[in-house]
C-alpha cells in the first residue's frame, strides 16, 4: 500500500477544498463535499478492483454531518487523510476514530474560522475596499476579493499540512501507547456535549395549552419543565435521530416538522 504523503496528492485535496460547501445540505452538512474532497486518497489507498469493498467503506464512513468553516475546513481534512491512512495499513485500526474526531473538531475549529474569517479578516477586507468604492473605484471590489481569498488560500495551505503531518504523528504514537482509545472515548463525549447544547439552543418547542385553576393560571409547558428544562425538543430529536437510521427521508420529515408546527400553532398548542 503505498503512501499518500506527497505534494501532489496534498495539492489536490487543497484545489477541492474549495468546493466542500457546494453539496451543503440539512442532513449532512458539508458530508458530501468532505468524500469529494477526499477522493483522490481513496483511489490512491485502494487502486486494485479487489479493494472495491474497502474503497466503498471508507467513503461510506464519512457520509455524516460536517460542517467546519469553509476557510478553515482543510484542518480536519488534513486529519481525516491521516486516519484513512493508518485504516488502510493497519486492520486493528478503530474505524470509529474518524467520526469520533470529525464530531469533536467541529465547534472549537468553527468557532475560530467563524471569529478569525467571518467577522475579523472580512472587516479588515471590506475597510479597506470600501475606502475605494466610496470614490466609484472598481478597485474597491478587487481588493476585497483578493484580500479575503489569498487569507483563505494561505489559511487552507498551512492548515493541510500542518494537520495531516500532525495527525499522522499523533496517530502513530496514540496506536503504539493506546492512548488513542482514550481519546477516541473523550472525543466522543465532547461530540455528545456539543451535541446536547446544540438541541437545547437550536430546536425550539412549548406547549401553549393552560386552564385557570385555584385563582391561577397553569400552565402545560410547566409539566415538561419540572420533569427536565428543554425536555419537549429533546424528545423531539430522539424522534427525527429515530426516524432518520429508519431510512424515512430527511426531506419528509422536514415537511412534516412544518405541517405540524403551522398547524400547532394555528389552534392553540403551541
Amino acid at each position: 500500500m503505498s503512501s499518500i504523503k506527497d505534494n501532489k496528492m496534498l495539492k489536490k485535496i487543497l484545489n477541492r477544498s474549495w468546493t466542500v460547501g457546494a453539496a451543503y445540505n440539512n442532513l449532512r452538512g458539508q458530508g458530501h463535499g468532505a468524500i469529494y474532497c477526499l477522493f483522490p486518497i481513496f483511489d490512491k489507498l485502494y487502486p486494485n478492483p479487489e479493494d472495491h469493498d474497502k474503497k466503498v467503506e471508507a467513503i461510506k464512513r464519512h457520509e455524516v454531518f460536517y460542517n467546519i468553516t469553509p476557510q478553515v475546513n482543510t484542518v480536519g481534512l488534513g486529519l481525516f487523510a491521516a486516519l484513512e491512512e493508518k485504516i488502510a495499513i493497519d486492520d486493528s485500526f478503530d474505524k470509529k476514530t474518524v467520526n469520533a474526531i470529525k464530531t469533536a473538531i467541529q465547534g472549537p475549529a468553527s468557532g475560530i474560522g467563524d471569529a478569525l474569517f467571518q467577522v475579523t479578516i472580512k472587516l479588515i477586507a471590506a475597510s479597506i475596499g470600501l475606502s475605494f468604492a466610496q470614490n466609484g473605484s472598481p478597485i474597491g471590489g478587487i481588493l476585497f476579493f483578493l484580500i479575503f481569498n489569498l487569507c483563505s488560500y494561505f489559511s487552507r495551505k498551512y492548515l493541510l499540512k500542518f494537520s495531516y503531518n500532525a495527525g499522522e504523528k499523533i496517530v502513530a504514537a496514540a496506536s503504539e501507547s493506546g492512548v488513542l482509545k482514550m481519546l477516541t472515548g473523550a472525543a466522543s463525549i465532547i461530540g455528545l456535549f456539543m451535541v446536547g447544547a446544540m438541541v437545547a439552543n437550536s430546536v425550539k418547542l412549548n406547549i401553549g395549552l393552560s386552564w385557570e385553576a385555584a385563582g391561577g393560571v397553569i400552565a402545560v409547558q410547566s409539566f415538561f419543565d419540572s420533569i427536565m428544562p428543554q425536555f419537549l425538543p429533546f424528545v423531539v430529536t430522539l424522534l427525527v435521530t429515530y426516524a432518520i437510521r429508519k431510512k424515512v427521508n430527511a426531506n419528509l420529515i422536514m415537511i412534516l416538522i412544518i405541517v405540524i408546527s403551522i398547524g400547532g400553532k394555528a389552534v392553540g398548542l403551541f
